[in-house]
């Protein structure tokens, strides 16, 4: 597909889905959590929500060493806290896939240093005690570049900047040492702040270059099936725009539903290995045949598991013929267990064989073809992959879609034939 069919295409899926789907507010709110932490990389954000209780230990190691600093009990406690309650939101954010409740640990995480702080600082201050103890803000200016864009890195820097200006103005004599040097110190922040919010910037768009990257390779793999077989191409352009406008009905990000539609353009790659007298046998195939080009899930995985930039993709190549009620393959996976990603092309790929046109059948209409989802729903198909894309096809989203990809084939073979 050319890039100006692309847009053109995006363009067009955008205003069905505004016109036809209203925007949930769950969606709304996760996509500012999103823009606001701008981490890229989920994979990163996972280990950073593993990083930050390490953080937070060695916080608490800095302030058991000096035996006589006042407060220290208070950044303890709230150090403590922090192990606890980041572990177990990384348990609910990468084992439960409640996502957005890393918005839940950025404000715990805050409010723990916030009370901390203002404890040991005004017991430090009220004791006359000078202490090296607010280069910590400066690690954790740093580490806040690494992990959010440039708005949330200077929103946060911001109040690191005030927490140490305001605690040493509040807490401290204006004679004091503290006192005397917030001038350097604040200056040394400000720079720090620059530099966190350039890293950021610099992250970010690194991970743009490596997400169009992955895009490219995923494209090109998809390329490799079509060569294959010659029912796939559409097919396969159709599931991508379906399970992209499926995903963003059910409340994902754009981000997301997009690294979700590519995985979904790649889901048969590892019939890439399957014996073309099997692919492209007319007939029925034989029990031993049908096995062998069931081993294509099994495969394409194998394949797709050698880059770690290609997760969903991978676990959509596996899991896409499994089935709700756990009689798919290749592992029989029921509900839950079976990857969301997966359940959404599942859905994706079954409605756009029915109503295509292949040599064994004729096409079916889409009214049939929902019908027909709708009733392999809790069998075959997750009932609420099932429900928001009949959601779809009530809002008009789905036929939107299919219109579009008929007039792109046209438009291409126009273009095919002036050439």
């Amino acid at each position: 597909m050319s890039v100006r069919a692309t847009e053109t295409f995006d363009a067009a899926l955008r205003d069905a889905i505004v016109a036809g789907v209203e925007r949930t507010r769950w969606r709304a709110l996760r996509e500012r959590v999103e823009s606001f932490l701008a981490a890229g990389d989920f994979s990163y954000e996972r280990s950073f929500l593993f990083v930050r209780p390490a953080i937070a230990f060695l916080i608490a190691m800095a302030a058991i060493i000096p035996r006589d600093l006042p407060g220290r009990e208070g950044v303890v406690a709230a150090c403590g806290a922090a192990l606890i309650y980041n572990f177990y939101i990384a348990y609910l954010v990468f084992a439960k896939r409640m996502y957005l409740l890393r918005a839940s640990s950025i404000l715990l995480d805050n409010l723990a240093v916030l009370s901390g702080a203002l404890y040991v600082f005004r017991a430090m201050g009220h004791a006359g005690y000078e202490s090296d103890l607010w280069l910590v803000f400066l690690m954790l200016i740093v580490t806040n570049g690494l992990y959010y864009g440039p708005i949330g890195s200077t929103l946060f820097a911001a109040l690191w900047t005030g927490m140490l200006v305001g605690t040493t103005i509040g807490f401290y004599d204006v004679d004091s040492y503290s006192r005397s040097a917030l001038p350097v110190r604040f200056t040394f922040f400000v720079l720090t702040t620059f530099v966190a919010i350039s890293l950021s910037a610099e992250l970010r768009q690194r991970s743009r270059r490596l997400e169009r990257q992955s895009r490219q390779t995923l494209s090109m793999l998809a390329t490799i099936v079509e060569a294959r077989d010659s029912d796939a191409g559409q097919h396969l352009r159709r599931i991508t725009y379906f399970s992209r406008a499926l995903a963003l009905n059910m409340g994902y990000d754009e981000k997301t539903a997009n690294e979700i539609a590519y995985a979904a353009m790649i889901h048969d790659v590892g019939k890439a290995q399957v014996a073309d007298a099997i692919l492209k046998k007319p007939g029925p195939l034989t029990a031993a045949e049908r096995q062998e080009i069931e081993k294509h899930t099994i495969w394409g995985h194998d394949l797709l598991a050698e880059n770690d930039e290609f997760t969903e993709a991978c676990e959509v190549a596996r899991s896409h013929h499994e089935r709700w009620d756990g009689s798919g393959y290749p592992d029989g996976l029921a509900a839950e267990r079976i990857p969301l990603s997966a359940r959404i092309t599942a859905v994706a790929d079954v409605y756009d064989a029915l109503i295509s046109k292949r040599p064994y059948k004729d096409a079916w209409t889409a009214r049939d073809a929902i019908e027909e989802i709708r009733r392999l729903s809790g069998t075959h198909f997750d009932p609420r992959v099932v429900e928001s894309f009949t959601e779809l096809y009530d809002s008009g989203v789905l036929h939107a879609i299919d219109a579009e990809m008929r007039e792109e084939i046209a438009r291409d073979r126009r273009e095919d034939l002036a050439a």
